[in-house]
């Protein structure tokens, strides 16, 4: 499955690249793909929580909307 999760707070590069560290540490999910322009990250997953995913983006610093 993939979902697409509106995170606000990203800047950068660096910030992609600490919500993908962040998220793809989670056990299900194959793929993550932040981008900071638009404010999105792209997360495919199986057997993953939604709820897990939006603390991980949370816990990184960022807020999910």
């Amino acid at each position: 499955m993939e979902k697409v999760f509106k995170v606000s707070g990203m800047m950068c590069s660096h910030c992609e690249k600490r919500v993908e560290k962040a998220v793809s540490a989670i056990d299900g999910v194959s793929a993550v793909k932040a981008d900071s322009k638009n404010g999105t990250c792209a997360v495919t997953f199986e057997n993953a929580n939604e709820s897990d995913i939006k603390k991980a983006i949370t816990d990184a610093g960022y807020t999910v909307e």
